[in-house]
């Protein structure tokens, strides 16, 4: 009998429905091996960008198998056995695959290459669309910024960690590659707010939702480093550079998000990311007997924090958010805040007093975390709707702290992580005396400054740069010239900063070359200057003995 095509198409519609209401499994297979991979370590411009390979050298960390991607004949052989592969890690040789029946996880287990596999997820794949939504108008905007402060309603944060010196003299991270890893960024590309943020790219590593519609955690965390809007609200590094990459599935709670988060990693150092940010933590999931313990704070037993110190070892700084546990049952720091080499940052108020929520430590090994403290009580951000707010969590601590190890670092890039991280741990205020609350406290950034512009190698004459030189002329001036730059001289600019880091002098170009006189009472006081060059998207910094 021939059906009507109203009844085929019902009859379809409800085949589809059987089809995505059917409950799956995931599952994260360790390999035994990566297989034959079709790249070498001879080539590794097949598999890192030119920005990672440069990053590696600066950081002196070689490039070895752990780089290699997994063999595509893995993941075909598992196709083969009705296995869909959804993420995967080429650190730590797994895939995770899908099946639509748990028990053939058997015919995996048979495939010669794989050793071991266990389950991650559960649940019901959901089809989605990316929703197009339109561009936000700028709501509540201030009319007038503040004529006092650059800073607007974020002095105080500023002020906290005594870094307005910092932003003023121009170290307000131009340079760095920053990624953050979060549940979702909605409304970012349409917020007004963020027209001029620098955001390289954007990717997904959840096979379900939209990277902008699915979450506003990410929005609110980014906003805390990125925002530019001088008098009004300031980030810790609003002239960074971005990656928004997406993790964290927020309609459930299972282990196979820290396989989605070891993936964004990954690819963060793939492509020369110097820093992380992740506001992401797990101790329990949907299925409690994927729990952690406390016994698990150890560093090494979620995958989360394996990948965390992977992180740092291939050349990155990872910081992350405490947890927000302080004042419930579980108290301690969540993974992967346990990690050696994060640096876990808990909260405190403008006050510099602890927020009751931030998460504790000592690890189950009895090492000493949280590492640091920021503002994360009501912390200034803006949400999905652009207006801006105040939001309580170490995901907003972390972040704001981040921004500024970023700032930090644009100083002097060529510092390796562990000075970076060593010299901001030395600058905080319970360095001496730490605890299970604080960590070390405070961090001081202009202490933590002056160091790192101490670091910087001193000239005395000439200093010629692929697009400048600075010559001193006499004793009192000095002369700037461009010489290579491939912008109108309009767009470059240069600060004059004493060897404390403040700021001296603003100067810039409207033709290729500056005259930069210096008073007497300047040199008098100091023994170095510091000449910040700035485009659009760099920065370089140089010191001249006097």
């Amino acid at each position: 009998m021939r059906l009507p095509a109203t009844t085929l198409f019902l009859l379809l519609s409800i085949a589809l429905s059987a089809q995505t209401t059917q409950m799956q499994y995931r599952f994260r297979v360790y390999l035994k091996d990566k297989g034959n991979s079709e790249v070498t370590l001879s080539e590794p411009e097949k598999f890192l960008t030119p920005k990672a390979i440069e990053r590696k050298r600066r950081q002196q960390v070689p490039i070895d198998q752990s780089d290699l991607p997994i063999s595509s004949d893995y993941f075909n052989q598992l196709k083969s056995v009705g296995a869909k592969p959804v993420s995967h890690s080429k650190w730590f040789n797994t895939i995770v695959i899908q099946l639509n029946d748990s028990s053939r996880i058997d015919a995996v287990l048979q495939l010669p290459f794989v050793d071991s596999a266990r389950y991650v997820w559960r649940g019901i794949e959901r089809n989605h669309r990316y929703s197009v939504r339109p561009r936000l108008g700028c709501m509540e905007c201030p009319d007038e910024a503040d004529p006092v402060t650059p800073f607007g309603i974020t002095t105080k944060q500023f002020a906290l960690h005594n870094a307005r010196q910092m932003a003023l003299s121009g170290f307000t991270g131009r340079g760095i590659e920053i990624a953050i890893i979060d549940a979702g960024f909605t409304n970012v590309d349409v917020i007004p707010q963020f027209d001029e943020v620098n955001i390289a790219g954007f990717r997904s590593f959840v096979p379900e939702g939209d990277i902008f519609a699915s979450s506003d955690h990410g929005t609110k965390v980014f906003s805390t480093m990125a925002t530019n809007l001088p008098g009004v609200m300031i980030g810790s590094a609003p002239h960074a550079t971005y990656h928004l990459l997406r993790s964290e599935d927020v309609t459930s709670e299972f282990p196979v998000e820290e396989d989605y988060w070891v993936r964004a990693v990954e690819y963060a150092d793939s492509i020369g990311i110097d820093l992380i940010n992740t506001s992401l933590g797990y101790t329990d999931f949907d299925d409690s007997t994927l729990n952690y313990r406390h016994v698990d704070l150890d560093g090494k037993t979620s995958l989360m924090s394996l990948a965390a110190d992977k992180a740092y070892e291939k050349g990155m700084i990872l910081v992350t958010s405490a947890g927000n546990e302080g004042s419930k049952e579980w108290q301690k720091v969540s993974p992967p805040a346990d990690a050696k080499h994060a640096l876990s940052v808990g909260a405190v108020g403008i006050d510099s007093l602890i927020a009751p929520f931030s998460s504790k430590g000592y690890t189950a090994d009895k090492r000493l975390k949280p590492d640091i403290v920021s503002v994360g009580k009501a912390t200034i951000t803006i949400g999905q709707n652009g207006l801006i707010g105040f939001t309580n969590g170490t995901s907003l601590s972390s972040p704001f702290m981040a921004g500024l190890v970023a700032s930090l670092w644009s100083a002097n890039p060529n510092l390796s992580r562990a000075e970076v991280i060593d010299i901001v741990k030395r600058s905080a205020d319970r360095y001496n005396r730490p605890d299970s609350v604080y960590g070390y406290g405070i961090p001081d950034f202009g202490k933590a400054l002056k160091e790192v512009l101490g670091s910087l190698e001193p000239h005395k004459k000439r200093v010629v740069e692929r697009e400048f030189s600075i010559t001193r002329s006499a004793k009192e001036r000095f002369e700037v010239l461009l010489t290579e730059a491939e912008l109108s001289p309009d767009a470059y600019r240069i600060n004059l900063v004493d060897e404390s880091g403040n700021l001296i002098a603003e100067y810039r170009f409207e033709e290729g070359q500056l005259t930069l006189p210096v008073q007497r009472e300047v040199l008098q006081k100091n023994k170095y200057l510091h000449f910040i060059f700035m485009s659009p998207f760099t920065q370089k910094t140089i010191r001249f003995r006097l």
